[in-house]
C-alpha cells in the first residue's frame, strides 16, 4: 500500500476539516497492453492494473454538504450533494461531483454528506487513465463511508461491474467525456501478477496470469505533446463508422452495429471498393482483436515471450494501418527492443504521443529502464521519462 500518498491525504483532510479521517479508499491506474482503439469499435481489450494510485481518505458528515480537497491542486471543491448537475469537462471536481451524482442517482439518495482529501502518483496526461483511478477511489471512499445506502466495500464480480458502469455513467454524462467501460473496470478488476481481458460488446471478461514472477510493466514518456491526440481521435472514430456504415448498407444495420460485426475476410474481399483510410483502420481494429485473443491463449499458456511478440506486432499496425503512431514513439520502441530484459512494447492510449508500454523480464527493470534512455536521448535529443509498474489489486475501501 502506498503509506505516503495515505499519509499526504490525511494531513490535509485534518489541515482542511480538523477531524481524522475514518475510512481510507485506494484505486489503480490500467495501462492496455493489448487492443489499441479496439474498445469503441465494439472490440477486444487486454489491459492491466498497476501499482500507481488514487487514495481518499476522509468520514461521512452530518447534514447534505460535501468537501473534497486535493493535495495536489489549491482549494476545497464544496457542494450540495441534492444539488448536482453536469458542468465544465475535464476538472477534477468535476468528477468527484460526477460521481457523486451517479451514484446518489443510482443506489440513493445518499445518506449524507462527507468531507475528504485525496493524493495520487499517478502521471497525469499519460494514457494511465488518472481519471477513473480517482473515479473508482472516490467511489469505494462513498461506500466504505456508509453514504451510499445498501453497498458495502467488499463487492463481488457482478457488483463491481455494475459499479464500473455506473463510473463510466458519471464521466460520460456528467463530465461530457465519451470513454468506455475499460478504464473503469481495469480499475475495479485488477489482480496483482495478472492482465485483464474484456469483451467490450459482451462484457465477458477473465483475469491471466503474467507469470511467476511476472514481468515488470514499465511505462516510458516520450516527452512529447498529445495535443493533436483529441482531434485525430475523433477524425479515426470517423473513418472506422465509415467501414461500418458501407458493410451496413451491404448486410443490414442490424447485422452491423461496429466493426466486431465484420469478419477480416469480408473486408478484404471489398477492399478495392472502400477509400484508403477508412479500411486501413478497419484492417488494424480487426486484426488487433486476433492479437487479444492470441495473447490470451499466451498468457494461458505461460509463454510470456509470445505474449511480447504479440505487443510488437500491435504497435506495427497502430503505425501502418491505425496510423496513430508518430516518430518519437517508434523510437522509443526501437530504443525498448535493443534494451535488456524487453519482450514486447507498443504505443499507449490514444497514441501520436504520449507514452509506450513495456513489458521486461522480472529484475531487468532498472537495467531496462537506463538502456532505453540512453538510447532514446542520443536519437532525439528528448528525455523520456520513465514509470516502472507492476500489475496490481482493484480497487478497495475500508474503515481506517
Amino acid at each position: 500500500m502506498p503509506t505516503s500518498l495515505e499519509q499526504l491525504a490525511r494531513a490535509a483532510a485534518i489541515d482542511a476539516f480538523g477531524d481524522s479521517p475514518t475510512v481510507v479508499a485506494q484505486a489503480p491506474a490500467r495501462v492496455e497492453l493489448l487492443g489499441n482503439h479496439t474498445d469503441h469499435n465494439g472490440g477486444l481489450v487486454l489491459a492491466a492494473a498497476i501499482d500507481r494510485y488514487t487514495v481518499v481518505v476522509g468520514r461521512a458528515s452530518e447534514g447534505r454538504q460535501a468537501a473534497v480537497r486535493s493535495t495536489n491542486l489549491r482549494g476545497v471543491e464544496a457542494f450540495t450533494i441534492d444539488e448536482l448537475a453536469p458542468g465544465e469537462q475535464g476538472a477534477w471536481g468535476q468528477y468527484v461531483r460526477g460521481v457523486t451524482w451517479a451514484l446518489g442517482e443510482n443506489d440513493g439518495p445518499l445518506r449524507s454528506g462527507f468531507e475528504a482529501a485525496l493524493a495520487g502518483d499517478v502521471p497525469l496526461g499519460a494514457g494511465l487513465s488518472s481519471s477513473a483511478s480517482l473515479q473508482a477511489a472516490f467511489a469505494m471512499f462513498l461506500i466504505a463511508a456508509g453514504v451510499i445506502p445498501d453497498l458495502t466495500p467488499d463487492l463481488d464480480d457482478d457488483a463491481r461491474m455494475a459499479l464500473a458502469k455506473t463510473l463510466r455513467r458519471s464521466e460520460n454524462a456528467f463530465v461530457g467525456v465519451a470513454s468506455g467501460l475499460l478504464d473503469q473496470f481495469s480499475c475495479l478488476f485488477g489482480r496483482a501478477g495478472h492482465a485483464l481481458t474484456l469483451d467490450c460488446r459482451s462484457l465477458a471478461y477473465d483475469r491471466l496470469p503474467l507469470g511467476d514472477p511476472a514481468p515488470a510493466i514499465i511505462v516510458v514518456d516520450s516527452a512529447t505533446s498529445r495535443r493533436l491526440a483529441d482531434g485525430m481521435y475523433n477524425v479515426r472514430r470517423a473513418e472506422c463508422e465509415a467501414v461500418v456504415k458501407h458493410f451496413q448498407e451491404r448486410k443490414g444495420a442490424d447485422r452491423v452495429r461496429t466493426l466486431r460485426d465484420i469478419t477480416l475476410d469480408e473486408l478484404l474481399s471489398d477492399w478495392d471498393t472502400l477509400d484508403e483510410a477508412p479500411r486501413l483502420r478497419a484492417r488494424h481494429v480487426l486484426t488487433e482483436n486476433d492479437r487479444v485473443v492470441q495473447g490470451a491463449d499466451a498468457l494461458r499458456a505461460g509463454d510470456v515471450v509470445e505474449f511480447g511478440r504479440l505487443m510488437l506486432a500491435s504497435h506495427a499496425s497502430s503505425r501502418d494501418d491505425f496510423q496513430n503512431s508518430s516518430p518519437a514513439l517508434d523510437a522509443l520502441i526501437d530504443s525498448a527492443q535493443v534494451s535488456p530484459g524487453f519482450l514486447g512494447g507498443k504505443l499507449s492510449g490514444a497514441g501520436w504521443a504520449g507514452c509506450t508500454v513495456n513489458l521486461v523480464q522480472h529484475g531487468c527493470a532498472e537495467e531496462f529502464s537506463k538502456a532505453v534512455v540512453d538510447a532514446y536521448t542520443k536519437r532525439t535529443g528528448l528525455t523520456p521519462i520513465v514509470h516502472i509498474c507492476h500489475a496490481a489489486d482493484g480497487a478497495w475501501g475500508r474503515a481506517g
